[in-house]
C-alpha cells in the first residue's frame, strides 16, 4: 500500500531516493512534509488558534526529536525530549530548563486534558514576549514561527552534513520507520 508522506512523495519512492543517497532531495521531501503538514494550515489563516497551533507544535517537536535521534517512537521517553529539544535549540533557548514543565503542563496537559495545566497559558496578544516566564504565557504565533526557524536550521544543517554521517543515519533510520509504518 502507498502512502503519501507529502503531496510530492509516496512510501513507495522511498527506497529508490535512499539508495540514491541524494540529500537535497531527501530535505524536499523533509521541507514539503513539515511545511504541508504543520506550518502551511497556520500561515495567513484568520481562524488560526494559539491552543491549536501549540498542539502541533508539540507534534512538531516530538516529531523533529525522532527524527535527529532516528528513533521510531517518542512515547517512554516524555519530558526528556522537550528539556532535549530546548537545550539544544537554536531559536527556543528560553524554554531552556523548562523543558519538563512544559512537557507536563503544554504538551500533556493540551494532549489529555484538552487544556493547559499548572498555571502555563498560551496567548497570541500582539507586542507579548515569546515567553513570559514569571506568568508562564507562551505566544503561539511566536512560538510556531521560532520552531518554523528551528526547523530550517535544521535542513541546513544536514545540508552541510556529509550522509554517511550520525545525523543523516538517524534521518534515514526514522524515514525507515516512517515508511514501515505505512505498511
Amino acid at each position: 500500500m502507498t502512502v503519501e508522506l507529502s503531496s510530492s512523495f509516496s512510501s513507495e519512492d522511498w527506497p529508490n531516493l535512499k539508495t540514491s543517497k541524494d540529500k537535497k532531495q531527501i530535505i524536499t521531501v523533509l521541507r514539503h512534509r513539515y511545511e504541508e503538514r504543520y506550518f502551511a494550515p497556520f500561515e495567513n489563516n484568520d481562524s488560526k488558534h494559539g491552543f491549536s497551533m501549540m498542539a502541533i507544535s508539540c507534534l512538531v517537536i516530538e516529531s523533529l526529536c525522532s527524527l535527529l535521534k532516528g528513533w521510531d517512537q517518542t512515547d517512554d521517553k516524555g519530558a526528556i525530549v522537550f528539556e532535549d529539544f530546548f537545550s539544544n535549540s537554536k531559536y527556543l533557548t528560553v524554554f531552556s530548563g523548562h523543558g519538563a514543565e512544559f512537557y507536563s503542563h503544554i504538551r500533556c496537559g493540551i494532549l489529555h486534558q484538552a487544556e493547559t495545566t499548572g498555571g502555563w497559558k498560551i496567548r497570541r496578544a500582539s507586542g507579548s514576549l515569546l515567553f513570559s516566564e514569571n506568568e508562564k504565557i507562551i505566544h503561539a504565533t511566536k512560538f510556531m514561527n521560532a520552531l518554523k526557524n528551528e526547523f530550517d536550521y535544521i535542513l541546513e544543517t544536514l545540508e552541510k552534513e556529509e550522509f554517511d554521517s550520525r545525523l543523516w543515519m538517524n534521518v534515514i533510520t526514522k524515514i525507515d520507520y516512517l515508511v514501515l509504518n505505512c505498511g
